[in-house]
């Protein structure tokens, strides 16, 4: 397998993004199973969406930037895809448009409150307009002649006037609620300044894209192809001729895919489209036609939603989710990456959120307070060239973190007997008792690593059979992992034990050069560089305390 050999650095702006996007993505799956449980028209889209304006107005209100509401957005709608809903490729669109629309709001009215306030107001829109979309890409024209009918028979007027009176009211109500989301969003992040920029680095290591291979994009082609073509001509059909085609391609896909065929077990959603299905030919057509037109809107609906339901099975492939691992895309696959590492500690707090509206405000602020995160689990890695001084910078990095007594170390730090480059030889200094040991001295000037020193192999495997056992909470520090540990000696099976066996924070020091090797080596995607020439030690050690915390108050361990 082929790795990238340049790191990549996620900017400030796509890092705040997946902290506002991760924060709304497990609203989305939290609040949004339960509210969809509940079956009530238009309040889970609605809410979420209020939600949604809300957290990024929070996060943003302190330095309203172009890009990051899209962006948060797009991090939003790529964890939706890990929702037990069925249906998620109509919410994630839905999702990405609001993200898109606030974008409009503040490139109209420029990067400030107003912009904001009309970026959130244009998102609200979108809720109705997306779910008449929805109806009438699963019903067809039915819908709208099934609506249009109904007005006409209450109201006994003109029912076009009466029908845009209607919609406008809907839309001006939806544009006010979006409106006061951003505001108060706004007004809480301007007086609680809950969001700031991170110190950390994040440098991240990835696999090649490679080449595009078609073939694992043959049945994404064919899904995309039969929904538009169906959609397209069913109604012009014969009515068996739709009927059948619809349920032969359906059948296919519910035999074929888990998720489709999960939900069409469920009577909470058959059950309700089985009846509207039957119910829109009785305002629309002769008596005599319900039964026939009432299958084939019951049908075509079924066809859509498992069509995209195996659309979004086939996008969720590695092999087409690879894809976008390249050029334009790369920045979207790492930051999705790393959300997705994030997701757990937001679900875990969203578990039990109160669905009333204020205390649901509340949870959501306190959350975006601290918005910390770390992945399953942090791996922190310093580096540095040969002799600048990673042993100092680690050494002065604990002392500053040892402060906190709910942080725990064990581990050992190396200190180098005689000048660099050419040391006579390294102690260890043991943490945390204090006590010293010789791990190797000289034998040779620089050559093959295993020629240059003679280790001691008994302080070697002393160490090592101690540190596999330390406690959950416990983080390792390793000073160093280099070339030695890269040919399978010295801490290589402590390094290795740890990350197959173990979820402890892992704080490695690695020289510069073998940064690459070691990620590699190890498959370390995620991992934390702090670069001692780049980060200050405070700064490193703020932000290293902060994923500390974060990752042990989510349970995760």
């Amino acid at each position: 397998m082929e790795w990238n050999r340049v790191a990549y650095k996620l900017s400030p702006l796509w890092q705040m993004a997946i902290i506002g996007g991760s924060i709304w993505g497990a609203l989305e799956i939290t609040l949004g199973s339960a509210l969809h449980n509940l079956m009530i028209p238009m309040v889970a889209g609605t809410l979420l969406a209020f939600l949604g304006v809300f957290i990024v107005s929070v996060i943003s209100a302190n330095g309203i930037q172009r890009g990051f509401f899209w962006r948060a957005a797009l991090i939003c709608a790529l964890l939706k895809s890990v929702s037990p809903s069925a249906v998620i490729l109509q919410p994630m669109v839905g999702i990405l448009v609001e993200g898109l629309l606030i974008e409009a709001g503040v490139l109209v009215l420029g990067t400030n409150a107003l912009g904001l306030a009309l970026g959130g107001g244009l998102a609200l829109i979108a809720v109705p307009l997306f779910k008449a979309v929805r109806l009438y890409m699963l019903y067809g024209q039915g819908i709208v002649d099934f609506f249009m009918g109904l007005i006409s028979q209450l109201s006994k007027s003109n029912t076009i006037v009466i029908t845009s009176s209607l919609v406008y009211t809907l839309l001006a109500i939806y544009f006010i609620l979006g409106i006061l989301s951003a505001i108060i969003g706004f007004s809480l992040g301007k007086n609680n300044s809950t969001f700031a920029s991170s110190q950390i680095e994040l440098t991240i290591f990835g696999e090649k894209g490679g080449k595009i291979d078609f073939r694992n994009y043959f049945l994404l082609i064919i899904h995309l192809a039969a929904l538009v073509v169906y959609l397209t001509y069913a109604s012009t059909m014969p009515i068996a001729t739709a009927i059948l085609s619809g349920v032969g391609y359906a059948l296919l896909i519910v035999l074929f895919y888990e998720r489709p065929r999960r939900m069409l077990l469920k009577p909470f959603f058959v059950v309700p489209v089985l009846f509207f299905s039957f119910l829109i030919p009785l305002f629309t057509t002769k008596v005599a036609l319900v039964p026939a037109y009432g299958t084939y809107i019951f049908v075509r609906a079924i066809f859509v939603v498992v069509t995209l339901a195996a659309i979004g099975t086939e996008l969720a492939k590695p092999a087409v989710s690879q894809f976008f691992n390249r050029g334009f895309f790369t920045p979207v696959y790492y930051a999705s990456s790393m959300a997705f590492n994030a997701l757990p500690i937001y679900l875990n707090v969203f578990q039990n959120i109160n669905l009333s509206a204020s205390n649901a405000i509340k949870d959501i602020q306190g959350v975006i307070k601290n918005p910390s995160w770390s992945g399953n689990r942090p791996i922190i890695i310093i580096t540095g060239g040969l002799g600048e001084g990673k042993s100092t910078y680690l050494e002065n990095l604990l002392k500053i973190l040892g402060k906190d007594k709910a942080i725990n170390f064990r581990g050992f730090i190396a200190r180098g007997i005689g000048a660099p480059p050419l040391r006579e030889g390294y102690n260890l200094r043991i943490i945390p008792d204090g006590k010293e040991m010789m791990l190797c001295h000289r034998i040779g000037a620089c050559g093959l690593p295993n020629k240059s020193f003679e280790f001691n192999d008994e302080v070697i495997k002393g160490l090592t059979t101690e540190l596999v056992s330390i406690k959950a909470d416990d983080i390792l520090v390793i000073d160093e992992v280099g070339r030695m540990e890269l040919y399978g000696e010295v801490w290589a099976e402590l390094v290795e034990y740890h990350l197959t066996k173990t979820l402890n924070i892992l704080i490695l020091t690695v020289r510069r050069e073998n940064l690459m090797h070691v990620a590699e080596r190890w498959k370390l995607n995620d991992a934390y560089v702090f670069d001692i020439n780049k980060v200050s030690v405070n700064d490193t050690a703020h932000s290293i305390k902060s994923l500390v915390l974060s990752y042990h108050a989510s349970g995760s361990q």
